[in-house]
């Protein structure tokens, strides 16, 4: 339902291209892997939360609820915008769906991204009941030194799987619907106001629809903003505080008397927004990309062809220590299952997977070696000092040098000949 042309402004992309460079990358990666609606969503979203990351408080936190169709692409744009170090959490919100799925698996949860401002946020822990919905409740008790014990509140700390909140489809109360198809029930909102924010502190909840969270915030003592781009949010929010029996600017709004008539909402259209006063903010610090490390280059010759020809020219004896398998008679089986292909050079110490630093081991000794970062030529003459080598002296065994050019050459000649059957085919 996102596109470029209808809900994207051409001075968010000027900005965030110009000011916020990773943030330009993950919507430009996701123009790619997911397409340009998916795009035009997130820069939509980007641009609301670079204003939401202005105006949080270092000790605030923010929860973003997502379901599984862009959930991924919003972790890497809450990463730009909040950065990663400040990521907290990937809450699972389980529900319980009616309806059976028959191509895949039925999808019962959503994600609801955890992030803060700073290191030095608010947070409360919750309890929740027990997967058999009980709480365990304990009696305070005399210690031996006097002092009383006195126990935590029942159930256990809550997770960041939510296991014990119905969703909206299953068992919400008729006195919470609102014909939202995406509402989510107050409980929700409840848990994440209690945990991240104190009596009195402000809710801000820009995409507010069902109005869940100013019922929340205010049955907890909190004070809030709402916001939201269609007019009918209005309706269902004076709707949902006439349920709970609340009043709005001193009036109740069903028939019933106001049981609280402490909700002042003032209202405001978007041609009456406050004016902001600060200058532009500074752009959101990330850590500058270190240079690129990459890994040893991989070989032109697969590791497979090359043990076995340096095994042909080695006449199928180990390079470490001369070992073959050999039969009764002394005839030797050339399999080059039984051998273990090394590097001459480590790794570790700047060593190639080219053929020019690998040699065939037999696996005794290449396991023996195990993480040993030591040149095989010592390791090698470590074995002949120890009695270990099998054949009469080091010099019978393959020169490296030589097999490495033989075999690069041998490789070129075949990759050539198959280059011409293939081209005589077509």
């Amino acid at each position: 339902m996102w596109r470029w042309e209808n809900d994207v402004h051409e001075d968010w992309l000027d900005r965030i291209k110009s000011e916020y460079k990773p943030l330009n990358q993950v919507i430009k990666a996701t123009r790619y892997t997911h397409g340009e609606d998916t795009a035009a969503y997130l820069t939509y979203m980007a641009i609301r939360l670079l204003e939401m990351h202005r105006v949080l408080k270092p000790t605030g936190s923010i929860y973003l609820h997502c379901d599984h169709s862009a959930n991924s692409y919003l972790r890497m744009t809450m990463d730009a915008v909040f950065g990663r170090d400040n990521f907290r959490n990937d809450i699972v919100w389980g529900y319980e769906k009616p309806r059976p799925s028959y191509k895949q698996w039925r999808r019962n949860h959503d994600t609801i991204l955890f992030y803060t401002k700073t290191e030095d946020n608010v947070f409360h822990t919750q309890r929740v009941p027990k997967l058999d919905g009980t709480f365990e409740k304990r009696k305070p008790f005399k210690r031996p030194d006097g002092t009383i014990w006195q126990p935590k509140e029942p159930g256990k700390a809550a997770g960041d799987w939510w296991y014990d909140i119905p969703s909206f489809s299953t068992r919400m109360s008729a006195k919470e619907r609102t014909g939202y198809p995406t509402q989510k029930p107050v409980a929700l909102a409840e848990r994440i106001i209690k945990a991240s924010t104190n009596p009195g502190d402000i809710v801000l909840d820009c995409f507010a629809g069902c109005a869940y969270v100013p019922v929340a915030a205010e049955r907890n003592g909190r004070d809030w903003i709402a916001c939201d781009i269609s007019p009918r949010s209005l309706t269902v929010l004076r709707r949902q505080f006439a349920k709970f029996r609340y009043a709005v600017d001193g009036e109740a709004q069903g028939d019933e008397p106001a049981l609280i008539a402490e909700a002042n909402v003032t209202v405001r259209s978007p041609k009456d927004l406050p004016v902001r006063t600060d200058e532009s903010p500074e752009p959101v610090r990330t850590k500058p990309l270190p240079d690129p490390e990459y890994k040893v280059p991989s070989s032109l010759i697969p590791e497979k062809e090359m043990l076995e020809f340096l095994l042909e020219l080695s006449r199928y004896m180990a390079w470490c220590c001369g070992f073959a398998n050999r039969m009764p008679d002394g005839s030797i089986v050339r399999m080059a299952d039984n051998f273990h292909l090394d590097h001459v050079d480590p790794k570790s110490k700047g060593g190639l997977n080219q053929i020019t630093n690998r040699a065939p081991m037999c696996p005794r000794h290449n396991i023996r070696k195990k993480d040993r970062y030591v040149h095989l030529r010592e390791y090698r003459q470590e074995i002949a000092d120890a009695g270990e080598m099998m054949v009469n002296t080091t010099d019978d065994l393959i020169n490296l040098s030589w097999a490495a050019d033989a075999a690069l050459e041998r490789h070129a000649v075949e990759r050539a000949k198959r280059g011409c059957r293939g081209n005589s085919k077509a």
